[in-house]
């Protein structure tokens, strides 16, 4: 085994855990003693068993289970083990505990408790399994002998008290429930599994033997990076004077709401790149009242947006704009006479079944992901005054392991045929690629995520910022801080990169006293706010019960092919679904002709990103021809039901067809569907589907 104590990407591949022969188990007298609570491995082995795959039957993982948080459907292919023989994805202790979809069996009535058959579990449902290996693992490093001699009290045993999980600002509210079930459901599948609870029982926390730990959903990403830089400066750096920090980093230029005192309050901004998702939370910090150090920070968060554009689509684009045409123009000097058909049918075919997908994926998980991140990472280090900066190599010297004979088959015997020859070999395709070319790209329209950086520029310079704060592992490229530094919502002295910023050694991840990854900030964020709660952070008095996430729902309509919603596609205003008495309005309706997209934006301005939502389809096919006529349908939406934390999300109240008979509910779908790439029809993302080209 390997052990690493790293950020891990997310990652999952289905593979069973072997610790001996079951027979040794037995003659201890126990027979689950070589049991392991989890089918799924995360992080970088999960990243290694999938660029080692051999099969082509089924699927083994997926990129992310976050997602495809909204797809609950029955997943028809198939999941099977990571594993030569590649069996079906299922072995005990799980196979007793949920059914074919990932449903646990204590929650479905008694007549509907069938064990696992056939592994078609939802992707929603993987996110559960995901989390039973997190959670297995948290469990067993607790309790390992290695750490407990570490800590006081060597021989007492652990208990996990706490889960917190942070969220991008970018999850919509009925996406964050469903991932609030799915950590319930994981804790509920591990206790059952290491027999804490009886396994029919529906599961609490009254019938338990080892107590169940409390889960804080409450704090977004980009916040728990300004959670970071306020607990450094004023604790660290000035070594508890809150208020010389506040006067110091004030701007003497922003305007005071009326009541606000000059170096009282501090209003940061902070920007986060992750891997899935662009955030921005600007937040109000005040203090009250206090003298010397006995101050307290209180918080209002004023504006959070996110956008499904992110550094997986960095990496997208760069393999686009930089990998695929010298393949491209290696097929065309092999002799391939239409080298466009050729690259469609290897790295394109997005949507088509024609028996490759799965070498497809193959092929961008081992050689394509891989040389994006060797290019992505020698960017890093880019300095823009050098000029000749370049990478000039073939592909096969920038990928650290070889890919399997079946991918390689695979693409040079589809060229081979194509040219007539038998000398193709696309790891000798040569690379030459100037950084400055890739510079150039984010500073120019060229990447995607430069539109969405430009929008949330405008944002922070309308709030006048006092700092910004750029955290997430993309945000270390040089490209991104020199595009917000020309943007300039705020002088750029007052633009801070997390990257290497100066910590010493409280910072859990530091490297020689500095943050190394800012992407850790977002997991140590949540440990100070944790412990802000607890007062367990001296002289650091912090009312965390003010920063709390809202939805962002608050424009609703059809989504065109760019996902924009214009203005006369807004069906539904000014939701608020945070309030459990709020309703839609009832004489609000819409006209439906065929299937649609429901989308969703926070601002009242067209040209504002929208995200998907829903998909509205009709299920009954007499009525799919009624609408393919002449007939429409009216619809009327209403909120489903409400908590003490309001709605969930959206219904279908009423339908009714062009005579005003009504129609039923039935025969209409509304199914979340959060996926950026479901306008062209897509149910996969690029890293699943392999689907990389585009003619």
């Amino acid at each position: 085994y390997s052990l690493y104590n790293e950020l891990f990407e997310s990652r999952v591949e289905f593979s069973q855990a072997t610790f001996g022969k079951p027979s040794y188990s037995f003659q201890s007298g126990r027979d689950d003693a070589f049991i392991w609570p989890s089918i799924t491995r995360v992080g970088r082995e999960a990243v290694q068993l999938a660029q080692q795959r051999a099969g082509n039957e089924g699927t083994t993982g997926i990129s992310s289970p976050r997602r495809y948080l909204w797809d609950e459907d029955r997943y028809t292919p198939g999941w099977r083990f990571n594993s030569t023989q590649e069996p079906m994805a299922a072995a005990a202790p799980l196979t007793f505990l949920i059914n074919d979809e990932g449903v646990p069996l204590s929650a479905l009535p008694l007549a509907e408790r069938l064990p696992v058959f056939a592994a078609h579990y939802s992707r929603s449902a993987v996110m559960t399994l995901m989390l039973t290996e997190l959670l297995a693992q948290a469990l067993m490093q607790i309790n390992s002998v290695a750490q407990r001699t570490k800590m006081p009290n060597a021989t007492a045993p652990r208990h996990l008290r706490t889960i917190i999980l942070t969220l991008p600002s970018a999850m919509p509210k009925p996406e964050r429930e469903i991932f609030r079930r799915r950590m319930q459901e994981a804790i509920s599948l591990v206790w059952k599994a290491m027999g804490w609870h009886p396994l029919d029982a529906p599961f609490d926390g009254e019938q338990t033997r080892v107590p169940v730990p409390h889960v804080h959903m409450e704090w977004d990403e980009a916040s728990c990076g300004q959670m970071v830089y306020l607990y450094n400066e004023t604790q660290v750096n000035l070594a508890g004077r809150t208020d010389a920090f506040f006067a110091a980093m004030a701007r003497p230029d922003r305007p005071l709401t009326p009541g606000e005192a000059a170096g009282k309050s501090l209003r940061i901004a902070s920007i986060d790149l992750g891997g899935g998702t662009t955030d921005l939370a600007i937040t109000q910090y005040v203090l009250d009242d206090g003298v010397g150090n006995n101050i307290k920070i209180n918080p209002r968060l004023l504006f959070r947006e996110g956008f499904k554009v992110a550094g997986d689509d960095i990496l997208l684009d760069v393999i686009q704009l930089f990998i695929l045409p010298a393949i491209q123009q290696a097929i065309e000097d092999a002799g391939v006479a239409a080298p466009t058909v050729v690259m469609d049918k290897l790295f394109g075919n997005a949507g088509r079944m024609d028996g490759f997908s799965t070498l497809r994926q193959q092929a961008t998980l081992q050689i394509f992901m891989p040389i994006g991140h060797a290019l992505l990472a020698a960017y890093e280090n880019y300095d823009p005054l050098d000029a000749q900066a370049e990478i000039a190599a073939n592909l096969g010297k920038l990928l650290p392991q070889t890919p399997t004979p079946q991918v390689l088959a695979f693409i040079n015997g589809e060229v081979q045929r194509a040219a007539g020859s038998t000398t193709f070999d696309i790891l000798q395709t040569p690379l030459v690629i100037r950084l400055s070319a890739l510079h150039t790209a984010f500073l120019s329209d060229q990447l995607g995520i430069v539109h969405c950086l430009r929008l949330l520029s405008e944002v922070v310079a309308l709030y006048t910022c006092d700092v910004l704060l750029l955290t997430g592992r993309p945000a270390r490229f040089p490209g991104v801080q020199a595009l917000l530094r020309q943007l300039q919502p705020l002088p750029a002295s007052r633009i801070l990169p997390l990257e290497g910023y100066h910590t010493r050694s409280w910072y859990p991840f530091n490297r020689r006293g500095c943050i190394e990854n800012p992407k850790s900030t977002a997991a140590v964020g949540a440990m100070l706010c944790l412990l802000a709660i607890d007062l367990r952070l001296a002289s650091f008095y912090f009312n965390v019960g003010d920063l709390l996430p809202y939805s962002t729902i608050r424009h609703l309509g059809m989504l065109d092919g760019n996902n924009m919603l214009a203005d006369d596609n807004v069906y539904y205003r000014d939701i608020d679904l945070d309030h459990a008495d709020f309703a839609l309005d009832p004489t609000r309706s819409f006209q439906l002709r065929g299937p649609l997209r429901l989308g969703f934006r926070q601002l009242d301005n067209e040209r504002w990103p929208a995200s998907p939502l829903y998909t509205l389809t009709i299920t009954d096919p007499q009525l799919a021809r009624k609408l393919a006529g002449d007939t429409v349908i009216t619809l009327k939406l209403a909120i489903t039901s409400s908590d003490e934390q309001g709605a969930e999300g959206v219904k279908i109240a009423q339908a009714l067809l062009a005579d005003g008979s009504p129609i039923s509910t039935h025969k209409l779908q509304l199914k979340l569907n959060t996926l950026a790439a479901s306008a062209s029809g897509a149910t996969h993302y690029w890293i699943d589907s392999g689907s990389i080209y585009q003619r």
